[in-house]
């Protein structure tokens, strides 16, 4: 009995250490594959924090860097960047997603999300979205004002339009030439709704008071975040070149070469004032200081570029302190730029970039590059000229310099490396825009498409290899006869454009991708 109740028992001990042993391997082989799974997703983290890293570094040396990144392999991740501009233009949803196959071979995803700021110019400046949507290869007009006299309620009247400027859901428009001096040349629309715009104001720059049909060159808008509730400012080239060692801004309102309107009501703006620019010394304005032709707006300061005085007759360049735009309204109309800078020629384009101002002229040296560490003393500190042409336009993303040009026989639009701007710079590539005598009066770059605008109209180019721009599309525009070139800027994914006919007719278009 006792030998047999032994066997029984030794069975019994054998199937319960079976039965353990084999609850233990199967804990084990489950510990391994939490621990590989634990290791794929601390993985799959470190990369998705290196993509958002990588982002953030981006848009410290240019917000407009800040774009999506296609899906890539990186061993078994799948790995993508996805960019969302928010509604206020200077913020932007960056989303990393990484993708791999786990155990059995169930699909696993890791997403993290961050929002990047535009540090770099938080008030006024571009409300451009730099990340492409939409078909550009076959963009298409989705509003066509052909006749801007009847838009904005004087349908006898004739329009020569010269810039515009699309900020924060409004679009401003100015004219240079209208047919009675009273008429309005600076015009404000609400493009919420892309495809219909409705003007909501306009003014006439000299206050009812002109004698001259001469209006507005170039417009740029603002805001001032030191004003409580924060007020809204267009800042407007002033086109009508007069004597003005002679003219006196106080009683000639068409004298000076900037004007400031307040548009924080853009259902009613106000003439704010006209600037005539003056020396520090006396007597003040000398000299036959022509009107303005360009600006530029980054942060509190505006430069401001003026036509050609002639040879020794500058300043044209003028960089200007407009921190508090309320203090130069009333009282004197006299400015005082805190730096200058004499090109001996028409200044065209501006852009600026840290300490440098970057300003396109139809000398030989076609950009210019130009070093504000001290304002009192401006000078060049690096340049780039290919002698066959004249600058025109211009626009920078990262280490790349667009310059757009006006040609006999040439490169249209050079594109350049910014990496050293103390240098003349080394060339990248360029395009070749027919006819010959083409000019690129606009540029404007979005990732890896170059938007030009020319004489004969709209072509979008695929820049991502400067050395082998490719064509993607084009679109014709009036402009028959008219000496006033179009045009043009961008906001969200919209680019607004304006030309004229040669006869007083301006055009208007909305310009949107495919869908």
């Amino acid at each position: 009995m006792k030998k047999g109740f032994t066997t029984i028992e030794l069975m019994i001990a054998m199937a319960i250490m079976v039965m353990v042993l084999s609850a233990v391997v199967v804990v084990a082989f489950g510990n391994q594959s939490f621990l590989i799974g634990a290791q794929t997703n601390a993985e799959a983290m470190n990369k998705a924090q290196e993509l958002l890293e990588t982002q953030q570094a981006l848009a410290r040396k240019d917000f407009n860097l800040v774009n999506n990144v296609s899906s890539t392999t990186d061993d078994i991740y799948e790995k993508a960047v996805y960019v969302r501009l928010l509604p206020d233009f200077l913020t932007k949803e960056v989303k990393a997603l990484i993708s791999w196959q786990g155990e059995r071979g169930l699909k696993r995803e890791l997403e993290l999300t961050t929002l990047i700021a535009n540090f770099e110019t938080p008030v006024g400046g571009n409300t451009c979205n730099s990340n492409l949507s939409g078909d550009w290869a076959n963009p298409s007009i989705e509003n066509s004002i052909t006749n801007f006299a009847t838009l904005v309620g004087n349908p006898g009247g004739t329009y020569t339009l010269s810039d515009v400027d699309a900020y924060k859901g409004k679009l401003y428009v100015t004219a240079i030439n209208t047919a009675n001096p009273t008429d309005q040349n600076f015009f404000i629309f609400d493009i919420a709704n892309t495809s219909d715009p409705d003007f909501l104001s306009g003014l006439d720059n000299e206050n009812g008071g002109g004698t001259t049909a001469v209006g507005l060159s170039a417009v740029r808008v603002a805001e001032d975040p030191a004003s409580s509730p924060v007020k809204t400012y267009a800042y407007a080239a002033n086109g009508y070149n007069a004597s003005y060692s002679t003219c006196n801004p106080v009683t000639r309102r068409n004298c000076g070469q900037l004007n400031i309107f307040d548009v924080t009501d853009s259902s009613n703006p106000v003439w704010g004032t006209n600037l005539m620019l003056a020396s520090s010394t006396a007597p003040f304005v000398t000299g036959p200081q022509a009107s303005g032709n360009s600006l530029y707006y980054k942060n509190g300061y505006l430069l401001l570029g003026l036509n050609s005085t002639g040879s020794g007759n500058g300043p044209e360049f003028h960089l200007i302190d407009v921190h508090n735009p309320d203090d130069l309204f009333g009282g004197s109309h006299l400015l005082f730029p805190v730096g200058t800078y004499a090109v001996n020629n028409t200044v065209n384009a501006i852009v600026m970039r840290g300490i440098y101002a970057y300003i396109a002229t139809p000398n030989s040296q076609e950009l210019q590059i130009l070093d504000m560490t001290n304002p009192s003393s401006i000078v060049v500190s690096g340049n780039y000229g290919a002698g066959n042409g004249n600058g025109k336009s211009l626009h920078i993303v990262g280490n790349n310099v667009y310059l757009g040009r006006t040609t006999g026989a040439g490169t249209d639009i050079q594109i350049l490396d910014n990496t050293n701007p103390t240098v003349t710079l080394p060339l990248l590539g360029g395009i070749d825009i027919e006819p010959p005598t083409n000019s690129v009066n606009a540029v404007i770059v979005r990732d890896y498409l170059s938007f030009l605008l020319t004489n004969s109209g709209l072509r979008i180019y695929n820049t991502s290899n400067p050395a082998s721009p490719a064509l993607i599309s084009s679109y014709a525009l009036p402009q028959s006869g008219s000496a006033t070139e179009p045009s043009m800027d961008c906001e969200d994914n919209r680019l607004y454009v304006i030309s004229n006919d040669g006869i007083g007719r301006g055009f208007l278009y909305v310009i949107k991708p495919g869908p």
